[in-house]
């Protein structure tokens, strides 16, 4: 075993000091925000493992491994739902990452190697990235270093241990196979460990049987998956290069692969959720140490430890050569540790270099490498979490706004709107939300508002998206209110009907006498003048709640849902628009949040239909409310299902 001296036991502390800072730092304020992956695992996975107990796999969001999930269960049970809570175990697991890489470094390159490549990845985008998030990707390197370094101990240690490596692969590969899909790649690098490395005599049947325990390890994950109708969906999903190339066109993955052999120096990551969009991983300085660091391996291909870095780097990358997007620093998560190790290797001349090239490698590498933390530090601390679409996709805006109502406490009631208009928008805000007295209403501000019957609302909407023009023409007319960054704030007045529009069904019924399951009252409906070139008509409507809606109760499903899992809305409006008899065209749907509502709230709401009025011919709206998931239509108590109204031009 290498003897730990006093400046590489300091130097480790430090690293980890430094590791644990950063994943802390600024937590609040990068990410900006809550991303839907977040949520869902979080309430979708880790919640439900505390309400109904283990599970062996998640069906849910195209199929999750449970281990990382069952792992932070605890956490949130003790802490509650919060950003610290959420984010814990990933900050412990880039940590962990970053001592582990150092002692995967010092055992298989050399002490100074192992340092420097470890304070790469304390400082890495890519290592910061994920350490910060509440996903499971950076929870799998823990488990895949420790199965590395016990591996490496077993094939070329010098050391009688071999119960207590055996021990070390079998956890660390079933951990990380059971930790995130790119985990099971793990296996596959240590049975390649051994005509790379080079075991000593008699010791790869011990190796081999540590390996296979590990995947034992995962056998009940996978025969779970096996009974699960579409397991594994993701890889699918992903695989559109291969799926291309088997119906006779290569040119996807041609391009997928080119452009991920990239990532180090041209095209990086080009999503805006972990990446500043195609930014690379390294600058032109950092790209030149790390295609130097893999030059000077191959050029020592003899040496055993450059062989599986290289090796490892290679798996490591394989899965975004052949899956979309390319370049994914999520897919080639495996591939963190070697690359910053190989870069770090330029520091290790090697046993009997002169002392000219040490001279030489000191003083070039190791400022080269400083503008390579400066670069990332500067732009996930700095760039990233202002760009304007991170701060969309994290919804840095719910979070402001939650921060708003917590110092304005005299609002005690408001209405949102959501440009995504979809359950996690609304679980966002809640989650940050330190009030439980305040009700907020949910609506999409491009189709419809939500507000309080007869009286002024506050209402708060994002600044992106385009707007139903009877909306814009409400929020025109609405006066300015105080809105934190990156929303407008309105005082909307009581939305009133014109007089033109229409408030009595075709056979004379007064519609707010006929309300729908005696909880919904439409009271009006008008056809919107068209304006010209306008290829659509629009129809608003004005909506009242009576009584409580009779909804089911809400539950949270991860997206994508589990195969025969439904997860769409339980209450829609349908609208159906006729002329002469002739069904014209047909608009679905509810752009508030009925599970925001209650009685003595109005809403309204513009149908769309893709038509134009050709001919003074009086137009007919057929409308109701269903269930989407039963098509079960709402009655009202004279036993209709629908009302018909005359649209006159």
């Amino acid at each position: 075993m290498k003897h730990l001296r006093p400046a590489e036991r300091w130097g480790a502390i430090a690293l980890v000091l430094l590791a644990w800072a950063l994943r802390w730092v600024l937590l609040m304020d990068v990410p900006p925000g809550w991303r839907d992956d977040d949520l869902i695992e979080v309430y979708t996975f880790s919640q439900r493992i505390l309400e109904t107990g283990p599970v062996l796999y998640f069906a849910g969001a195209s199929g999750h491994e449970p281990l990382y999930h069952t792992l932070r269960a605890p956490i949130i049970a003790f802490a509650g739902i919060n950003q610290a809570s959420a984010r814990w175990l990933s900050a412990v697991a880039g940590t962990l990452t970053t001592i582990l890489t150092w002692t995967v470094g010092r055992r298989v390159i050399g002490r100074h190697a192992g340092l420097v490549g470890a304070g790469l990845v304390a400082i890495s985008f890519w290592s910061l990235m994920y350490s910060r998030v509440a996903i499971r990707h950076i929870g799998m390197l823990p488990w895949a270093l420790v199965a590395v370094y016990w591996g490496w101990r077993m094939l070329r240690g010098a050391d009688s241990h071999t119960r207590r490596s055996l021990v070390g692969v079998a956890i660390g590969v079933g951990g990380a196979v059971l930790t995130y899909y790119a985990g099971r790649l793990v296996p596959v690098l240590l049975v390649l460990m051994v005509p790379v490395a080079g075991p000593r005599r008699g010791r790869w049947r011990a190796y081999f049987a540590a390996v296979a325990l590990g995947v034992a390890l995962a056998l009940p994950m996978f025969s779970a998956a096996a009974q699960t109708a579409g397991a594994d969906a993701r890889v699918s999903e992903l695989a559109i290069p291969i799926h291309a190339l088997l119906e006779g066109d290569p040119q996807p993955l041609i391009e997928t692969a080119w452009t991920t052999l990239g990532m180090a120096h041209a095209h990086g990551d080009p999503e805006w959720l972990y990446n500043i969009s195609e930014r690379p991983v390294f600058g032109i300085p950092g790209a030149i140490l790390f295609y130097i660091g893999i030059a000077v391996a191959l050029y020592r291909w003899r040496r055993p430890q450059s062989r599986v870095l290289l090796v490892w780097l290679a798996l490591g990358v394989s899965p975004a050569l052949i899956s979309l997007p390319p370049s994914s620093y999520g897919h080639t998560i495996l591939a963190l540790p070697p690359t910053y190790l190989l870069l770090a290797s330029l520091i290790e001349p090697g046993a009997g270099s002169s002392r000219w090239i040490r001279l030489v490698t000191g003083t070039v590498v190791v400022p080269l490498m400083a503008l390579i933390a400066v670069r990332d530090l500067g732009d996930y601390l700095g760039d990233w979490p202002e760009a304007p679409m991170v701060r969309f996709l994290y919804r840095a805006d719910y979070r402001s706004l939650a921060s708003f109502f917590g110092q304005n406490s005299n609002i005690q009631e408001a209405s949102v709107g959501s440009m995504l208009f979809g359950p996690w928008d609304k679980v966002a805000l809640d989650t940050d939300l330190l009030r439980q007295d305040i009700r907020i209403r949910w609506a999409s501000p491009e189709r419809a508002l939500a507000f309080a019957y007869g009286a002024p609302t506050l209402t708060y909407l994002q600044d992106e998206g385009q707007r139903a023009r009877a909306i814009q023409t409400i929020l025109a007319q609405s006066q300015s209110s105080p809105a934190p960054e990156g929303l407008q704030g309105y005082v909307v007045e009581p939305v009133l009907i014109p007089v033109q529009a229409v408030s009595k069904t075709a056979d004379g019924r007064v519609l707010d006498d006929t309300p729908f399951a005696n909880a919904l009252v439409l009271e009006a409906a008008t056809l919107l003048p068209q304006v010209e070139d306008a290829t659509s008509l629009e129809v608003m409507t004005w909506w009242t709640v009576v009584a409580p809606l009779p909804v089911p109760q809400e539950e949270l499903v991860p997206y994508p849902p589990p195969p025969g899992v439904y997860s769409g809305p339980r209450m829609a409006i349908f609208a159906h628009l006729y002329q002469d008899g002739t069904l014209l065209a047909i608009d679905d749907g509810l752009w508030v949040d009925p599970y925001t509502l209650v009685p003595g709230d109005a809403f309204v709401q513009v149908h769309l239909f893709p038509v134009v009025r050709s001919e003074d011919v009086p137009l007919i709206l057929t409308i109701g409310v269903y269930d989407p998931m039963t098509g079960v239509r709402w009655s009202t108590a004279a036993g209709s299902d629908s009302l018909s109204l005359e649209l006159t031009p």
